[in-house]
């Protein structure tokens, strides 16, 4: 009968290969911490459900009013444009937090690179070109309720 498993161990070759070159040197090692909060942020609102935030808290509080303020400016909104009103009170909120971390920083420039900026701002700058659109998509003015002829002709008599 042949031995199922060998009784020494087996020998490490003597080298090891080199690890592989890092795909850019500004990239986080696996595993590392960020330096700031917006991917975790936008990480994490993306699974939470609005609904399970506290409407008491400074981000309930701040989402309602975005999505109360839109919701008013539009008018009545079709389902469509209360799905966008909700990643827009989203967007809103993380692109503020964001903008407070910036403004908190000593310097926008990196300390190791001094013509480069921090990853942070042009993150921001993400966020917010993607607030702009879902803005352009609901529509950046007031709608207009839709005036009867008689309540134009009111309208116009002194």
């Amino acid at each position: 009968m042949k031995p199922v498993a060998n009784s020494s161990p087996s020998a490490v070759a003597p080298e090891s290969k080199p690890a592989r070159p890092r795909r850019s040197p500004y990239r986080r090692a696996p595993g590392r911490p960020p330096t700031h909060g917006a991917a975790m942020l936008t990480r994490t609102l993306r699974g939470v459900p609005l609904d399970t935030i506290d409407q008491r808290s400074q981000v309930g509080v701040a989402l309602r009013r975005v999505r109360d303020d839109l919701t008013h400016q539009i008018g009545e909104p079709t389902a469509a444009e209360r799905i966008l009103i909700e990643e827009v009170a989203k967007a809103r909120v993380i692109a503020e937090a964001v903008g407070q971390y910036i403004l908190r920083q000593e310097s926008l420039v990196r300390a190791d690179d001094p013509g480069e900026l921090l990853p942070v701002v042009l993150q921001h700058s993400g966020l917010v070109a993607n607030l702009t659109r879902m803005l352009h998509l609901l529509g950046l003015r007031r709608h207009q309720k839709a005036k009867t002829l008689h309540d134009f002709i009111a309208a116009r008599q002194p």
